[in-house]
This record gives structure tokens, C-alpha cells and sequence, in this order.
């Protein structure tokens, strides 16, 4: 197993120290074992080997499944307004529920437009964290207290410049707030993007905000569910076939997440198990997801 690692090892550039995190052993176990110098138990380690490299090679979906950004209508829509949003210096707000394809829509045009800012909220977030996040992706010092973040942020910002936030329901009304007062002073685009109760956030429980929410100007709101439509353009694009189209949209309920799941899963084990892919082996792992 030793020339096998090693082989493993210069096909995909891996560290000693990496292979000794997969397999749960010592940096210098490793590199005992690979110059044949190991004095322990050296079948322990031709096992774990084994089944590291058996492993990797049970991940035949990444050749046989494609990931490449599909153009769905819920993805075009999601472009359409970060866009108009870039474009127009205006606050867009796009909501829908979990596993829409929402952050793959805000990741494309990202990766088309770099100099878009674009940050992905965490629980833990609080207006500090936001301000000191913006400085450190503008280049700009980020200590200090907020308002001397805030104050550069405004100063180093453009109309030309967009800030898209993933997740942002988990913003406070003060990180919204935050926001709404650098959109009013450096004109910039600013994209809200998440859950459905984004809207209750930025509204507040009894309509109090209305001069937050009176700040936005597109507001898309993609639902519940992929369209039957969309989900065959993902099925399609990944699988390579319209074959499974109805019984995916099915059993993925028009989720893309779901979706995505479903067929790298089911795609895995039609290799695992050296046969063509099927509606039996769709089903059975439809059945493993969590609904």
C-alpha cells in the first residue's frame, strides 16, 4: 500500500500532514511509513490506507455529475434584480425558502462581477462584525469603534460598487439599519438575500420600519418550489439525460438542494454498484433524504 499512497499522494498533490488528517494518524507515522522505516502496526496502516484511497475512488459523481451553474427562470430572476440592483444603485431583497438555488444565483454573479462585495452572514454576526467584514474586503482599516468603520466604509465606497448579503435574515435591525445609511450615503446597490422572514425583519412585527423597508426597491420572491420546469433544466444539465425528469421533480419536490442531493447520490450508487442508473435507485435514495 505504501507505492499506492505515494502514488495517490504526487496525482493530487497532497501533504504528508493532509493524508495524516484523513486517515487519524501522526505526521510522522506517515512519513515512517512511507520510507518503510514504521515499526508499529504496519497492517493498521495499510487498512486505513485502503480505505482512503477506496473512498476517493467511490467519488466517481464528480466525473459522472455535472456542476456547472444552470440558468434556471428562479436563477435568471435572481440575476435580473442583483443587476437592476448594480445598475440602478438601488436595495434589492430576494427571498424564497431553503434550497432554491438562491446562493448559487448570488455566487455566479459574484464570479462575473469581482468587484462585487459579498458576504455570508454567520449567527454569531453583530454590527461590528459587519462593519469590520466590509472594511476588510474594501482594504480599509478595520479598528476602531463602528463609527470610524462606518465612516471609511462610506468613504472608500462608489455608486459603482455592490454589496450582496447571503443569509441575511440573521441580521439584526441594527446591522439592517447599518446598511440602509450606507446605501443612502455612498449610493451603492446593496442586495438582501434569504429566508421569507427577511421581510418581517426589514418590515418589523408591527410595520414599525417603514423607513428601513421604504428603502427597497426590487423585492423577489422566488416561494416554496422550483418549477417543474427548472427542476428538468438541473436534472438535465447534471445527469445528461431528461430520462428521470418527472420522477425527480417528484421526489425532490422541487428543491434544488434536494435535487442536487438526490442525483450525486443516485449516481453514486449506480457506479458503486457497476450499473446503469434507474427509477429503482432514484427511489431508494429518495427514501435516505430527510423530507
Amino acid at each position: 500500500m505504501k507505492e499506492q499512497l505515494q502514488q495517490y499522494m504526487q496525482e493530487n498533490g497532497l501533504t504528508q500532514q493532509q493524508i495524516a488528517n484523513a486517515v487519524g494518524k501522526s505526521v510522522a507515522v506517515i512519513n515512517q511509513y512511507l520510507k518503510g522505516t514504521y515499526k508499529g502496526k504496519t497492517d493498521e496502516v495499510d487498512e486505513a490506507v485502503k480505505r482512503l484511497i477506496g473512498r476517493q475512488k467511490d467519488k466517481v459523481v464528480e466525473r459522472k455529475f455535472n456542476t456547472e451553474f444552470v440558468p434556471t427562470f428562479a436563477a435568471e430572476s435572481c440575476l435580473d434584480a442583483i443587476h437592476i440592483a448594480h445598475v440602478e444603485g438601488d436595495i434589492a431583497v430576494i427571498t424564497g425558502a431553503a434550497g432554491l438555488g438562491k446562493t448559487q444565483a448570488l455566487k455566479r454573479y459574484v464570479e462575473c462581477n469581482p468587484e462585487t462585495i459579498f458576504i455570508e452572514v454567520e449567527p454569531s454576526c453583530n454590527a461590528k462584525v459587519l462593519l469590520k467584514t466590509l472594511c476588510q474586503q474594501l482594504g480599509v482599516n478595520d479598528t476602531g469603534l463602528n463609527h470610524d468603520l462606518f465612516t471609511r466604509i462610506v468613504g472608500k465606497l462608489s455608486d459603482e460598487r455592490l454589496i450582496i448579503v447571503d443569509e441575511a435574515e440573521l441580521l439584526s435591525t441594527k446591522c439592517l439599519e447599518y446598511l440602509r445609511r450606507i446605501h443612502d450615503l455612498a449610493k451603492c446597490g446593496v442586495v438582501l438575500a434569504g429566508m421569507p422572514r427577511l421581510l418581517i425583519n426589514l418590515k418589523g412585527k408591527y410595520g414599525e420600519l417603514a423607513q428601513l423597508y421604504s428603502r427597497v426597491g426590487i423585492a423577489l420572491d422566488l416561494g416554496n418550489a422550483l418549477s417543474a420546469e427548472d427542476v428538468a433544466l438541473l436534472a438535465e444539465k447534471g445527469l445528461g439525460t431528461a430520462e428521470f425528469n418527472e420522477l425527480l421533480f417528484k421526489v425532490c419536490k422541487g428543491n434544488a438542494r434536494r435535487l442536487n442531493k438526490l442525483m450525486r447520490g443516485a449516481v453514486r450508487i449506480a457506479e458503486m454498484n457497476q450499473r446503469p442508473l434507474d427509477a429503482a435507485i432514484i427511489n431508494r435514495y429518495a427514501e435516505m433524504l430527510i423530507d
